[in-house]
């Protein structure tokens, strides 16, 4: 179908002009805590050519036993993990309310705590760790749920030039459709079931969504005072 082939095609070029467009905007937030944000971006884009290369380059492989060797999961393991620790404590910077601070901090301990009990529960390079993505991904919906709440009162202008507005509209809309996915998909697995195309089709579409905000973030944010 030419909408699987526009979004095979596309998902991995909006990591590249999401990093372009956000080195462009540099100058407006390269002394607050969106400093590293380039960083992650530049960080999913490479783990997904190198995922991709590893899919479909029989020879090429990071494990060191040859059982593994041609799986990508363990780069997507470790990917996860840095993906919600940088947008726990992003949030946690930007977040106000010492309640909110204090179930991001302890939130993120007891995220940390599940990733280490299920590095000797399972292994990385042969299973995907979909505990921690469950308890990952929902952390990280309430946490973006919790900023949300306490800024939407300020000014429609004030939010929308907000980038942080923006990313976390990005999040919110992919981990909400990218949830249930993730649990067909694990149903799917436990099951010895097939998957069907429609899951992947809808997955990639929320990535582009999701880089899409972030690109109207960079696009549309103003001078914000420095945290």
């Amino acid at each position: 179908m030419v909408i699987d082939i526009f979004l095979e095609n596309s998902y991995v070029p909006i990591y590249g002009i999401t990093l372009v467009v956000a080195m462009i905007r540099y100058p407006k937030y390269f002394d607050t805590s969106l400093k590293y944000f380039p960083i992650l971006i530049l960080y999913t884009f490479l783990n997904e050519l190198l995922g991709i290369l590893i899919f479909k380059n029989e020879s090429f492989s990071l494990a060191l036993n040859n059982l593994y060797s041609n799986s990508n999961i363990v780069i997507y393991n470790i990917y996860m993990i840095c993906f919600y620790l940088y947008f726990f404590f992003l949030f946690k910077f930007h977040i106000m309310n010492n309640k909110y601070k204090a179930f991001i901090k302890y939130a993120s301990i007891l995220f940390v705590m599940i990733c280490v009990i299920n590095l000797f529960l399972q292994n990385w390079f042969h299973n995907y760790l979909y505990l921690i993505f469950f308890s990952g991904s929902t952390t990280l919906l309430i946490i973006v749920l919790l900023y949300i709440s306490e800024n939407i009162n300020q000014p429609i202008r004030n939010f929308s030039n907000n980038i942080l507005f923006w990313v976390a509209t990005g999040l919110l809309l992919y981990h909400i459709g990218y949830l249930p996915i993730k649990t067909i998909r694990y149903y799917h697995e436990l099951a010895g079931i097939i998957e069907k195309p429609y899951l992947r089709r809808v997955h990639l579409s929320l990535i582009l969504l999701m880089y899409s905000c972030f690109i109207i973030g960079f696009i549309k944010m103003k001078r914000r005072p420095i945290k």
